[in-house]
């Protein structure tokens, strides 16, 4: 195998892994739309740093693979419409998870805490539209990541 075949292939284990993430994430965040009580969310919330790795390891691995990739191909370069459009992608899959993980994580807070009326703080929140929303924000600017990796438009 090649060095190009390598990094291909590692690119595409980041994105596995990011991939993984995602769909615990999507179980969490419709399990939490069912929670009845407070403990059950602190056990679903208990569930959810499995993901923080996946997330963090894939996203730095799949940009600077991805970047090494095109530096290495004779075919393609990095300042290809498709690159940049999957580099703009990526920046935008960073800061909508970024505001994903801050309303969940300040939910998690406020159900660890278990203060006068956390209960129904905690459950309003995870039955909110904003964070489903946001997770399926984060899930669509990811699929779009994959199909332009995929299709390459202007290449």
């Amino acid at each position: 195998m090649s060095f190009y075949d390598w990094m291909l292939a590692l690119h595409l284990l980041a994105a596995f892994s990011i991939a993984a993430a995602l769909v615990l994430y999507s179980v969490l965040v419709v399990a939490g739309r069912r929670m009845d009580t407070l403990e059950q969310t602190r056990l679903l919330f208990r569930m959810a740093p499995v993901g923080g790795p996946l997330i963090g390891a894939g996203i730095v691995l799949v940009l600077v693979l991805g970047v090494v990739l095109a530096i290495d191909s004779a075919e393609f370069q990095v300042w290809d419409p498709w690159v940049i459009a999957a580099i703009l992608l990526w920046a935008l899959f960073g800061e909508v998870g970024r505001r994903t993980g801050a309303y969940y994580t300040d939910t998690q807070k406020l159900a660890e805490s278990g203060g006068a009326g956390a209960e129904s703080e905690v459950l309003a929140r995870l039955r909110a539209p904003t964070g489903a929303r946001l997770h399926s924000a984060n899930v669509a600017v990811f699929l779009l990541l994959i199909l332009d990796m995929i299709f390459k438009p202007g290449a």
